[in-house]
């Protein structure tokens, strides 16, 4: 006997996260087909880059076997992929974030010394910046990301994030000119 299908037109939306906590493959299949393209433009658009999306699918849906036994008493499935992709996007910003500081760290060291200084002169007007700004400036100039991506990461709106960064670079600029 054929078991119950995981197709969103089933009666008992139910039965498709239990074919999922049971770990039946044509389920998941069945979800791929389903949500993978949106999946894959929300990563692509977050991460900015379509191979990152790429692997980002993948360690979701690697993630959704792994703990598929609490899949049954997901109200919202859709919701909760979409959840745990945002997860391991933001995920990936940070190692990609950390990744571009170690970058400038080594590069910083094998610059003069008067180029130091100054990147110190950067890192510490940085550090001086309110949290929000300092995550706006960072995600913007370092993670290349658009204003509309930044407001997604930090969950506001693309103005809020434009003005942000805006705010950060005016107390940059005052902090880091030359005072006469």
């Amino acid at each position: 006997m054929k078991q119950p299908s995981a197709d969103p037109k089933v009666a008992d939306p139910a039965m498709g996260r239990v074919d999922l906590a049971a770990g039946r493959p044509e389920a998941f299949a069945s979800l791929y087909d389903r949500l993978g393209g949106a999946l894959l433009r929300v990563a692509a658009a977050m991460l900015r880059d379509r191979g990152d999306a790429e692997d980002a699918i993948q360690d979701l849906f690697v993630n959704l076997v792994r703990h598929r036994a609490g899949l049954a008493g997901v109200e919202d499935l859709d919701a909760y992929v979409f959840t745990i992709l945002r997860n391991i996007v933001y995920g990936k910003l940070r190692e990609q974030q950390t990744e571009q500081r170690r970058l400038r760290e080594f590069a910083a060291s094998r610059q003069p010394a008067e180029s130091v200084e100054h990147d110190e002169q950067i890192e510490r007007a940085l550090a001086s910046l309110p949290p929000e700004q300092r995550e706006a400036v960072t995600l913007k100039i370092d993670g290349g990301l658009t204003f509309a991506q930044i407001g997604s990461v930090l969950n506001v709106s693309a103005n809020t994030a434009a003005g942000r960064y805006r705010y950060a670079m005016e107390k940059l600029r005052d902090r880091l000119e030359p005072q006469s």
